[in-house]
Order: structure tokens, then sequence, then C-alpha cells
């Protein structure tokens, strides 16, 4: 019989944080000994079987961090102990499973990386597609979760089209692993708190109030669609001229991660921009066939000329 789909992390521009019962327990003070093989192998088969995760995917220092405060906040004294426990209880495999996509992100997270985009990428972009006799832009935000990543880079794009003489058609497709998240995204509804970086004059602009929080202007929700889908899975889209990708890449290993970085390289248009932003930091190498855009935000670019 065929199993789950495999899942690997998604976030919100890929925007996810981790769980961690009673904060997190710091250096030394959270452990797993040394665990056998078997073990190790124990847990991804099970996690594989019961809720379709390739642990495989993850970092080693990712995931022994992780399965370090999951044994610590059930009580457990070694992973053995842990494998059974979520063998024998279908619930707390549906909070491992919580504890590795849960997330936290907001309207405009990080900031610098949306004025890079605004201020320097997208008048470089319009000026390529002029130049191309183009008017269309097609982004992808992977990893969206609850919408509010794509949500923010329409309404930059809204906002930047205005200076443009030019007419420009516009499509951002967000993905996320994960449909209740979707659901929510459509929806397009959002607590106060996540708007709390949106400035007054496009929170007028672009969201009405709704009871107790915000809904998103039928004009934005207009310019993305979204779609369930999971990135060990063949990409879904190609011909795009900006890939957000961000906060996800750190938790994969380096094999993976270079995988998915090759992959959003061939489904780019020369000229396309790969933005990782801040919090990706150093991890991984980005392949060398990629130009920078920049290097502080890491925003990355397919070359309008390739050498052969």
């Amino acid at each position: 019989m065929k199993g789950p789909p495999l899942h690997t992390l998604s976030g919100g521009g890929a925007n996810f944080s981790l769980r961690i019962p009673g904060g997190d327990p710091g250096p030394g003070s959270a452990s797993l000994g040394e665990p056998s093989e078997r073990d190790f192998q124990r847990l991804r088969d099970l996690v594989r079987e019961k809720g379709g995760i390739d642990l495989a995917l993850y970092g080693e220092s990712y995931l022994r961090r992780r399965l370090a405060i999951l044994l610590r906040s059930k009580g457990c004294a070694s992973l053995e102990e842990y494998v059974k426990l979520l063998s024998a209880d279908p619930r707390e495999m549906e909070l491992f499973l919580n504890s590795f996509i849960l997330r936290v992100t907001e309207f405009f997270r990080s900031p610098t990386t949306f004025e890079a985009l605004e201020q320097r990428i997208l008048p470089a972009l319009y000026s390529q597609k002029r130049e191309q006799l183009s008017h269309v832009v097609r982004a992808w935000s992977a990893g969206c979760s609850s919408g509010e990543e794509p949500y923010s880079l329409a309404i930059i794009l809204r906002e930047s089209l205005k200076r443009e003489k030019d007419g420009f058609s516009v499509l951002i497709f967000a993905s996320d692993i994960d449909q209740k998240s979707l659901v929510d995204a459509r929806k397009g509804f959002f607590h106060p708190s996540k708007l709390k970086k949106v400035n007054q004059a496009w929170r007028d602009t672009y969201f009405r109030r709704e009871g107790e929080g915000f809904v998103v202007s039928e004009e934005i929700r207009r310019m993305v669609v979204f779609r369930v889908h999971d990135l060990v899975d063949p990409l879904p889209y190609r011909n795009l001229d900006l890939i957000l990708f961000r906060n996800v890449l750190i938790y994969l290993k380096p094999d993976v991660q270079r995988s998915l970085l090759e992959s959003f390289f061939e489904i780019l248009n020369p000229g396309g921009y790969l933005v990782l932003g801040r919090t990706e930091g150093g991890a991984g190498t980005v392949p060398s066939q990629y130009g920078i855009a920049d290097i502080a935000e890491r925003i990355y670019q397919r070359p309008l000329q390739e050498s052969e």
C-alpha cells in the first residue's frame, strides 16, 4: 500500500520557528548521548511510515538538537524509549510532526530584504523586461505558510508598478506543504500582530478592518495563486523571474540544499532572481553559475548571458 507523501520543511517564506518546550535548553543542557544507528533508523522508518516526513533530508545537527529537546520534554531517557512512545501513541507522532513545521511569520518579515527588492531588484527586473519586450512578471514564494510573504511581495510589486510608465502583468505563485495553512492564506484574514511592519499608508490601502483583525484587499489577493506542493516533488513552475525561498536551507542537508538551488536555477528566466534572505546565513554553497545581486540580503541572479 502506498504511504503518505514525503514532506520537506516548509516555511512562509519558509518562515517558521521551532516549538521548544520550556524554552531553548542551551548548549549542554539536553543531549541525545550516543544513540545507536539502529535507533535512528527505527525513528526514520517510523516517521516516514506514519508521518510522511523523510528525516534523511534534514541536517544532522538540526535533527539532534530537535530530538534532544523533545526527549527532555517527554522525560525519555533514550532515543529508543522515545521511538517506542511515538509508535504507541498517535498523538505523540502528531506533536513530533508539528515541532518540525510550526511557523511564526508576519508581513514584511526581515524588512531589509523587502527594501532591497523594492528599491533595487524590481527596478532592474522591469528594465530587463522592457529590453526583452516582455511585460509579464512571474514570481514564486516557495514555502509560503499562511500567506504573509506572497502578499507582502504583491504589495511591493503593486507599489513599484505605480512608478512604471509601462504596464506589467504580475502573477505570484505561492506554495506550501500544509493544506491548513493554505486555507488560511486564501482567506487573507490576519491578526493585527501580523501587520506590525506594515506602514500606515499601506495598511489603509491594502487592508480592511474586519472584527478582531484585517483582511487583505481583493486587489492584492487576485495577484496570488496558492497550491499545495512538497519540495521533494518536481518543481511545479518554470520561466520565473523571482523566487523567494527564505529560512529553509539551513535545516536541510548540504546535498539537498545544492540540489534545490540547482533546480531553482533551471526554472529561473535568464536575469531572474533567487531571494534567500539574511536568515540563511552561510547555509550551503550557492552554485557558482549564480551571480550575486545583493550579498547582504543573499539575493542571487541567473545571468542574462551565460558562458558556454
